[in-house]
Protein backbone atom coordinates (compact mmCIF):
# COMPACT_ATOMS: atom_id res chain seq x y z
CA UNK A 1 0.00 0.00 0.00
CA UNK A 2 0.89 3.95 -0.27
CA UNK A 3 1.92 5.62 2.97
CA UNK A 4 -1.09 8.01 2.53
CA UNK A 5 -3.53 4.72 2.93
CA UNK A 6 -1.11 3.10 5.80
CA UNK A 7 -1.83 6.08 7.46
CA UNK A 8 -5.07 6.60 6.87
CA UNK A 9 -5.52 3.25 8.30
CA UNK A 10 -3.78 3.75 11.06
CA UNK A 11 -5.73 6.83 11.99
CA UNK A 12 -8.76 4.58 11.67
CA UNK A 13 -7.35 2.15 14.29
CA UNK A 14 -7.42 5.03 16.44
CA UNK A 15 -10.77 5.35 16.75
CA UNK A 16 -12.23 8.54 18.53
CA UNK A 17 -8.29 9.76 19.57
CA UNK A 18 -8.34 10.79 15.45
CA UNK A 19 -10.22 13.45 15.70
CA UNK A 20 -9.16 14.61 19.12
CA UNK A 21 -8.82 18.61 19.15
CA UNK A 22 -6.61 20.74 20.49
CA UNK A 23 -3.30 22.60 19.96
CA UNK A 24 -0.72 20.87 18.31
CA UNK A 25 -2.55 17.51 18.77
CA UNK A 26 -3.11 16.60 14.91
CA UNK A 27 0.73 17.35 14.04
CA UNK A 28 1.43 15.21 17.66
CA UNK A 29 -0.23 12.06 15.72
CA UNK A 30 1.77 12.57 12.79
CA UNK A 31 4.83 12.81 14.83
CA UNK A 32 3.92 9.50 16.67
CA UNK A 33 2.80 7.64 13.75
CA UNK A 34 6.44 8.04 12.12
CA UNK A 35 7.34 7.63 15.64
CA UNK A 36 6.05 4.42 16.27
CA UNK A 37 7.00 2.90 12.11
CA UNK A 38 10.80 3.51 13.43
CA UNK A 39 10.32 1.96 16.37
CA UNK A 40 9.27 -1.00 14.73
CA UNK A 41 12.23 -0.67 12.03
CA UNK A 42 14.47 -1.19 14.83
CA UNK A 43 12.73 -4.55 15.61
CA UNK A 44 11.97 -6.21 13.00
CA UNK A 45 14.57 -6.54 9.99
CA UNK A 46 12.05 -7.18 7.00
CA UNK A 47 11.24 -3.45 7.78
CA UNK A 48 14.11 -1.64 7.39
CA UNK A 49 15.41 -3.64 4.15
CA UNK A 50 15.02 -3.10 0.77
CA UNK A 51 14.21 0.23 0.97
CA UNK A 52 14.11 2.05 -2.98
CA UNK A 53 14.33 6.04 -3.84
CA UNK A 54 13.25 6.43 -7.36
CA UNK A 55 14.24 9.44 -9.57
CA UNK A 56 13.62 11.10 -12.47
CA UNK A 57 15.56 13.47 -14.89
CA UNK A 58 13.20 16.47 -13.45
CA UNK A 59 14.25 15.25 -9.55
CA UNK A 60 17.64 16.04 -9.91
CA UNK A 61 19.55 19.59 -9.69
CA UNK A 62 22.71 19.95 -11.90
CA UNK A 63 25.77 20.74 -10.00
CA UNK A 64 26.86 24.09 -11.31
CA UNK A 65 30.31 23.75 -9.54
CA UNK A 66 31.04 20.20 -11.59
CA UNK A 67 30.61 18.94 -15.24
CA UNK A 68 27.74 16.64 -17.04
CA UNK A 69 26.55 15.63 -13.53
CA UNK A 70 23.76 15.80 -11.13
CA UNK A 71 23.03 15.95 -7.20
CA UNK A 72 20.31 15.13 -4.75
CA UNK A 73 19.79 15.19 -1.14
CA UNK A 74 19.94 11.64 0.29
CA UNK A 75 20.24 11.45 4.30
CA UNK A 76 18.16 8.55 5.43
CA UNK A 77 19.44 7.61 9.43
CA UNK A 78 22.49 5.14 8.89
CA UNK A 79 21.70 4.01 5.68
CA UNK A 80 23.69 1.26 4.15
CA UNK A 81 23.59 1.19 0.18
CA UNK A 82 22.92 -2.27 -1.04
CA UNK A 83 22.79 -1.16 -5.34
CA UNK A 84 22.23 1.50 -7.77
CA UNK A 85 20.50 1.41 -10.92
CA UNK A 86 19.39 2.61 -13.80
CA UNK A 87 16.93 2.06 -17.09
CA UNK A 88 15.98 3.17 -19.98
CA UNK A 89 13.81 2.34 -22.85
CA UNK A 90 15.18 -0.22 -25.52
CA UNK A 91 12.93 1.26 -28.09
CA UNK A 92 10.84 4.99 -27.35
CA UNK A 93 7.32 4.27 -27.07
CA UNK A 94 7.81 0.83 -26.22
CA UNK A 95 7.58 -0.80 -22.65
CA UNK A 96 10.78 -3.13 -22.62
CA UNK A 97 13.50 -1.78 -20.86
CA UNK A 98 17.08 -1.97 -20.33
CA UNK A 99 18.76 -2.28 -16.99
CA UNK A 100 22.16 -1.77 -15.61
CA UNK A 101 24.34 -1.20 -12.10
CA UNK A 102 25.69 2.01 -11.54
CA UNK A 103 29.12 2.46 -10.42
CA UNK A 104 29.70 3.06 -6.80
CA UNK A 105 32.47 5.68 -6.18
CA UNK A 106 34.15 5.86 -2.75
CA UNK A 107 32.94 9.77 -1.42
CA UNK A 108 36.86 10.22 -1.50
CA UNK A 109 37.29 10.21 -5.14
CA UNK A 110 34.21 12.43 -5.93
CA UNK A 111 35.06 14.26 -8.18
CA UNK A 112 35.28 11.27 -10.76
CA UNK A 113 31.74 11.87 -10.55
CA UNK A 114 31.08 15.54 -10.15
CA UNK A 115 33.71 16.87 -12.70
CA UNK A 116 31.26 14.50 -15.72
CA UNK A 117 31.96 10.76 -17.37
CA UNK A 118 30.35 10.07 -20.50
CA UNK A 119 26.86 9.65 -21.83
CA UNK A 120 24.46 6.73 -20.26
CA UNK A 121 23.85 4.61 -22.76
CA UNK A 122 22.36 0.57 -22.77
CA UNK A 123 25.94 -0.43 -21.78
CA UNK A 124 27.53 2.51 -19.66
CA UNK A 125 24.98 3.33 -16.86
CA UNK A 126 27.45 6.05 -15.30
CA UNK A 127 28.88 6.73 -11.79
CA UNK A 128 27.69 7.57 -8.67
CA UNK A 129 28.31 8.80 -5.04
CA UNK A 130 27.06 9.40 -1.83
CA UNK A 131 28.01 11.81 0.96
CA UNK A 132 27.41 15.47 2.68
CA UNK A 133 23.48 14.42 2.75
CA UNK A 134 23.57 14.25 -0.71
CA UNK A 135 24.19 11.77 -3.93
CA UNK A 136 25.84 13.03 -7.08
CA UNK A 137 25.43 11.42 -10.53
CA UNK A 138 27.14 11.56 -13.59
CA UNK A 139 25.76 11.50 -16.47
CA UNK A 140 22.37 13.31 -15.96
CA UNK A 141 19.26 11.13 -16.47
CA UNK A 142 17.44 11.62 -19.92
CA UNK A 143 13.91 11.52 -20.65
CA UNK A 144 12.44 8.00 -19.48
CA UNK A 145 15.31 6.84 -17.88
CA UNK A 146 15.10 6.02 -13.75
CA UNK A 147 17.42 5.54 -10.93
CA UNK A 148 16.84 3.29 -7.90
CA UNK A 149 18.69 3.60 -5.28
CA UNK A 150 18.06 0.32 -3.04
CA UNK A 151 19.40 0.66 0.70
CA UNK A 152 18.96 -0.57 4.09
CA UNK A 153 18.14 1.74 6.88
CA UNK A 154 15.54 3.44 9.11
CA UNK A 155 13.28 5.64 6.95
CA UNK A 156 11.46 8.25 9.19
CA UNK A 157 10.16 10.55 6.32
CA UNK A 158 7.54 9.51 3.60
CA UNK A 159 5.53 10.98 1.01
CA UNK A 160 2.16 10.03 0.35
CA UNK A 161 2.74 7.88 -2.96
CA UNK A 162 6.04 6.13 -1.48
CA UNK A 163 5.00 2.38 -1.12
CA UNK A 164 5.23 0.54 1.88
CA UNK A 165 5.91 -2.75 2.84
CA UNK A 166 3.47 -2.42 6.33
CA UNK A 167 0.29 -4.06 6.11
CA UNK A 168 -3.03 -3.93 8.53
CA UNK A 169 -1.44 -5.47 11.75
CA UNK A 170 1.28 -2.62 11.24
CA UNK A 171 -1.37 0.01 11.20
CA UNK A 172 -3.20 -1.62 14.38
CA UNK A 173 0.83 -1.64 16.22
CA UNK A 174 1.24 1.76 15.67
CA UNK A 175 -1.75 3.17 16.61
CA UNK A 176 -1.63 1.48 19.82
CA UNK A 177 2.04 3.08 19.43
CA UNK A 178 0.02 6.59 19.22
CA UNK A 179 -2.69 6.01 21.70
CA UNK A 180 0.12 4.78 24.46
CA UNK A 181 1.54 7.96 24.20
CA UNK A 182 -1.17 10.40 23.76
CA UNK A 183 -2.87 9.07 27.39
CA UNK A 184 1.04 9.53 29.08
CA UNK A 185 1.38 12.91 27.11
CA UNK A 186 -1.41 14.23 26.98
CA UNK A 187 -4.29 13.01 29.33
CA UNK A 188 -1.51 12.17 31.83
CA UNK A 189 -2.93 8.40 32.41
CA UNK A 190 -0.19 6.36 33.31
CA UNK A 191 -2.26 3.58 33.96
CA UNK A 192 -3.70 3.69 29.70
CA UNK A 193 -0.24 4.09 28.87
CA UNK A 194 1.33 1.09 30.07
CA UNK A 195 -1.94 -0.58 28.65
CA UNK A 196 -1.84 0.45 25.24
CA UNK A 197 2.03 0.10 25.33
CA UNK A 198 1.67 -3.55 26.54
CA UNK A 199 -0.84 -4.42 23.36
CA UNK A 200 2.04 -2.53 21.33
CA UNK A 201 4.84 -4.73 22.66
CA UNK A 202 2.80 -7.65 22.22
CA UNK A 203 1.87 -6.91 18.48
CA UNK A 204 5.42 -5.80 17.82
CA UNK A 205 6.72 -9.43 19.14
CA UNK A 206 3.99 -10.60 16.98
CA UNK A 207 5.21 -8.96 13.56
CA UNK A 208 8.71 -9.58 14.33
CA UNK A 209 7.48 -13.58 14.04
CA UNK A 210 5.48 -13.00 11.31
CA UNK A 211 8.33 -10.96 8.95
CA UNK A 212 11.37 -12.98 10.41
CA UNK A 213 10.94 -15.51 7.11
CA UNK A 214 10.60 -12.98 4.84
CA UNK A 215 13.47 -12.42 2.45
CA UNK A 216 14.00 -9.11 1.36
CA UNK A 217 12.60 -8.78 -2.53
CA UNK A 218 9.37 -10.81 -0.74
CA UNK A 219 9.20 -7.94 2.04
CA UNK A 220 9.30 -5.23 -0.93
CA UNK A 221 6.75 -6.80 -3.07
CA UNK A 222 4.51 -7.26 -0.25
CA UNK A 223 4.04 -3.39 -0.50
CA UNK A 224 1.53 -3.69 -3.69
CA UNK A 225 -0.48 -6.74 -2.58
CA UNK A 226 -2.42 -6.54 -6.11
CA UNK A 227 0.98 -6.59 -8.16
CA UNK A 228 1.69 -9.57 -10.23
CA UNK A 229 3.87 -7.71 -12.92
CA UNK A 230 7.40 -7.49 -13.45
CA UNK A 231 8.97 -4.45 -11.31
CA UNK A 232 12.10 -3.48 -9.35
CA UNK A 233 11.89 -3.40 -5.61
CA UNK A 234 7.98 -2.47 -5.36
CA UNK A 235 7.58 -0.64 -8.30
CA UNK A 236 6.13 -1.54 -11.39
CA UNK A 237 8.87 -0.97 -14.62
CA UNK A 238 6.70 0.34 -17.22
Amino acid sequence: MKWSEFNELTRTYLLVDAERKGRGIQKYIDQLIIAGVKNLQEYISAFRDRNVNVYFDSDLTEVTSGRNSVSKEFNPINAELEEVIVSGLVTEGEEERWFLGVQIVPWSNRFLVINGCPARTSSYAGKITFGDGRFYLCAPLVDNQKLYIYWKGIKDKYDDDDLVIFDDMTAKAVADYVKAHLNREVDKDINLYKSYFDMYSKQRQELHIKWKDYNHTTAVDHADGTNTTTGIGGFVIG
